[in-house]
């Protein structure tokens, strides 16, 4: 009965945990997955903007495409007057090839538009191989106008690892249990044919990540595990057979019975050898167990008996041992965490104060990272009669966007020594991060020269978001008083060394404002995951400047707005934006 039982036990307990590593196992492969695709998304961002303002493909966009070796191609889908999306522009690599893709699909197109139409965001492998299809809805600032990129993607190693799986199959599926990635034969399938998961179907579908016991269709018993990956409605499963998984199970019930049998034999005979090794082995383990009370986890027992107490003996080396690494490991992240919060000091004094009055023109600004060190800053200075306005966004966030922003704060520095103009400052700028990142980690930048005198904003871009200039009018603002500065768009900083830069000027009168920002602001995120978008951002913009407050209200204001939407929840991207107005020498 002792044996039923404990085998019973082990029985659950290795069910556990193969759940437990399929489960792990499943939702790596989500969050690798949907990294990845992300990762994806965020290259093609500055192409879909180019594209959405210039209402054709620009040199810069082709130049960010053709870095980037994993995309083949990226198609551009705009609604004709019937109301049915057509192609409008591509990007490929290979001439023609798209072409020839898009034909072979002309009979599942359709459909991918209206699961667009509805999800906004598909994501689809027709031909069964390594290409992923991303078709994402893009609207324009006015909600009115909607058109759809396709953007595709080669996965080499994500397909391989899906398809090389030994111990257990692991699947890449969307909701309606189509395979995009699997073992061989699977992908292009339905998952249905093999095993039909409770998760695909009704109220379980909500759940993000779990674990079942399910019957294949040959009804072969499967341990089953999910991890929706938060990227389109795809998910990774993996399958374990339970008679595999169990294997050892059998291998337990041999050796136990082996055991029992020699156990009864040589029990008298091995009766009083054994005592005297069983009770030196204990008053051993008990010596240790003090010295573990102690403090001192280094110890370790020798006893080479192969019996429950060797066994004991073992798993107590192999707990003072993991302590032992425990401690040290702690040690290392509290050391590592003290670091982090240093760089973060550190990166503080980089910014400057976020109130000022220089001359006529008020400064307001607001920084706040989203981990322990930000890719963003922002700066102002005044070199003679003119007063520079600095901001920048490196690639990503934490300890490698940090150290760019570090060295735009040491270039700028020494460039504002040279009283030279926005564009030619963001030239050696753009050298300065080319020959510190080698073109790995870039960022978007805005830089802009007020006159105190004249009033003269000049500006020169680097594909930043573009500030907004808020004129000031009779009545209260209105979305027509908001002006883009988005005259000029050179590009990033970092991408290549000798990128020439234009700029452009325009009238700041007294009492006008311009508002400038990162694109972590519409990004922020509320508990639900629900980003507040540009609209949003546009909305409470207006609302916080209607009746042309001094600029410490206006920030305040906004501040108020997003945190509204936020509530608490964990940012996505830094957020910074500030705040100038030409107020006056009074």
């Amino acid at each position: 009965m002792y044996l039923i039982l404990a085998l019973k036990i082990f029985e659950d307990d290795k069910i556990a945990y193969v759940f437990d590593s399929s489960s792990s196992m499943s939702g790596t492969m989500a969050a690798q997955i949907k990294t990845q695709l992300n990762a994806v998304l965020g290259t093609t961002k500055p192409i879909f903007q180019d594209y959405l303002t210039q209402q054709k493909f620009t040199p810069v966009s082709d130049s960010i495409f053709m870095n980037e070796f994993n995309l083949e191609s990226i198609v551009v889908f705009t609604p004709s007057q019937s109301g049915a999306f057509e192609k409008a522009a591509t990007l490929e690599k290979v001439p023609d090839q798209t072409a020839s893709v898009l034909a072979s699909l002309q009979n599942q197109i359709p459909s991918y538009f209206a699961e667009v139409e509805a999800t906004r965001r598909v994501v689809k492998v027709p031909f069964s191989d390594d290409r992923i299809f991303i078709f994402e809805k893009v609207s324009d600032e006015t909600k009115t106008r909607n058109t759809v990129f396709l953007v595709i993607v080669r996965m080499s190693e994500a397909s391989e690892m899906f398809r090389a799986a030994m111990s257990q199959k692991m699947y890449l599926i969307s909701q309606d249990g189509t395979v995009l990635f699997g073992p061989d034969g699977m992908p292009g399938k339905k998952l249905q044919e093999t095993v039909t998961p409770s998760f695909l179907k009704g109220s379980s579908a909500k759940v993000a990540q779990g674990a079942e016991t399910d019957k294949a269709a040959d009804g072969t018993d499967l341990l089953v595990s999910f991890s929706k990956a938060g990227f389109g409605d795809l998910i990774v499963v993996t399958t374990v057979e339970k008679e595999k998984a169990l294997g050892a199970v059998q291998i337990l019930i041999r050796k136990s019975l082996i055991f029992f049998g020699i156990l009864i034999s040589v029990t008298i005979i091995l009766s009083l050898f054994a005592s005297s090794g069983i009770t030196q082995a204990l008053t051993q383990l008990f010596n240790a167990t003090k010295k573990v009370a102690e403090g001192d986890f280094n110890i370790r027992v020798d006893v080479k008996s192969t019996d429950e107490v060797g066994s004991l003996a073992d798993n107590f080396n192999i707990m003072a041992a993991e302590v032992s690494r425990l401690l040290d490991q702690t040690a290392e992240k509290a050391r590592m965490e003290s670091e982090l919060q240093t760089a973060k000091t550190v990166q503080e004094t980089l910014f400057p104060e976020t109130r000022a009055k220089i001359g006529p023109l008020a400064i307001a600004g607001y920084y706040e990272p989203a981990s322990e060190c930000g890719g963003d800053w922002w700066h102002y200075c005044q070199i003679g009669n003119k007063i520079f306005l600095w901001i920048g966004d490196a690639t990503g966030h934490g300890a490698p966007a940090a150290l760019i922003t570090s060295a735009a704060k040491s270039a700028s520095t020494i460039i504002e020594r040279l009283n030279i103009s926005p564009s030619k400052a963001l030239e050696l700028l753009n050298r300065s991060i080319y020959d510190v990142s080698k073109g790995r980690i870039m960022m978007t930048f805005f830089l802009a020269s007020f006159d105190l005198d004249t009033g003269e904003l000049v500006y020169c871009n680097a594909s930043h978001e573009a500030p907004f200039l808020i004129k000031k009018g009779e009545g209260p603002l209105k979305k027509k008083d908001l002006v883009p500065l988005n005259e000029v768009n050179n590009p990033r900083l970092g991408q290549a060394r000798d990128s020439v830069y234009q700029q452009t000027s325009i009238q700041v009168d007294e009492g006008d404002s311009v508002f400038f920002y990162t694109d972590g602001i519409p990004d922020i995120q509320n508990p639900g995951k629900e980003a507040w978008g540009e609209r949003e951002f546009i909305k409470a913009l207006i609302a916080a400047n209607k009746d042309y407050p001094g600029v410490n209200d206006s920030v305040d204001r906004f501040v108020v707005s997003f945190q509204g939407h936020r509530q608490g929840a964990t940012l996505v991207d830094d957020v910074t934006f500030f705040v100038v107005k030409r107020e006056g020498l009074n």
